[in-house]
């Protein structure tokens, strides 16, 4: 489950002047929250997480295994992403950005983890680095073709991602999809938002979800998807940004 928008990247510009006060108060909130150490993987933040409002989905476990079937690994502890999240979610007032559908909600905020932008712009240069073959995220789901840049295979010291965005689905959506894959039914969780996906961005705003991300969310919930149907509009919008950057795996 992954969330997006059809808007293509704006200017820096443009977001710098959307930041308010209460950004600049989130930054230094941040710059005090980061001074401790210790990136650790762990595969379970539920119980570090009772009483918050944002949890960590068991779909979005596998970024946090090193052993993990995600191409996007947060070398974190678990448990402690999920507090930090929570901490600079009240302390921004508890503002989310709306997703593709209602039921899906972004939260940027500033990397604080060693993770490296998830994708690369293609460029004369690393086009040739470019791979593809059919591949699934879980094994309930059928493999989809994809391509992506091999992590091996890129400069050694990419860059630190400047920002995370934390893409959340509802509690009500979560069950509805649990229930439609047949997942484990003793998996109680109330939480009014679960974190489905950790994008690390040097954008501090929604870029387009993959074209075949669309696809799966259209098939519907049994196939892996959200049920959303396709539009063709975002669609040809999340092509043209994706004919342009490959991810990193």
């Amino acid at each position: 489950a992954q969330c997006g928008r059809s808007n293509l990247p704006v200017s820096r510009g443009h977001w710098r002047a959307r930041l308010t006060d209460g950004g600049i108060r989130r930054r230094r909130m941040f710059a005090k929250l980061i001074g401790g150490s210790g990136y650790r993987a762990s595969a379970n933040a539920e119980s570090a997480t009772t009483g918050n409002d944002i949890v960590l989905d068991p779909f979005a476990e596998r970024q946090f295994m090193l052993n993990g079937s995600s191409s996007s690994l947060i070398d974190h502890d678990a448990a402690d992403f999920v507090k930090r999240i929570n901490i600079l979610y009240e302390e921004g007032g508890k503002k989310l950005v709306d997703g593709y559908a209602p039921f899906c909600k972004h939260l940027f905020v500033p990397n604080f983890t060693p993770a490296n932008p998830g994708a690369v712009k293609i460029t004369t240069e690393n086009e040739h680095l470019l791979r593809s073959g059919y591949q699934a995220r879980t094994d309930k789901e059928l493999a989809v073709l994809t391509r992506w840049f091999p992590k091996s295979a890129l400069p050694q010291h990419l860059p630190q991602a400047k920002y995370l965005d934390i893409i959340l689905y509802s509690r009500e959506q979560i069950k509805k999809e649990r229930e439609a894959k047949g997942d484990d039914p003793s998996y109680q969780e109330e939480a009014p938002w679960g974190i489905v996906s950790v994008k690390p961005t040097d954008f501090p705003y929604e870029t387009p979800m993959q074209p075949i991300t669309m696809m799966r969310n259209a098939l519907g919930k049994e196939e892996g998807g959200s049920g959303v149907q396709m539009d063709r509009d975002k669609y040809k919008d999340a092509v043209a940004f994706w004919s342009e950057y490959a991810p990193i795996q």
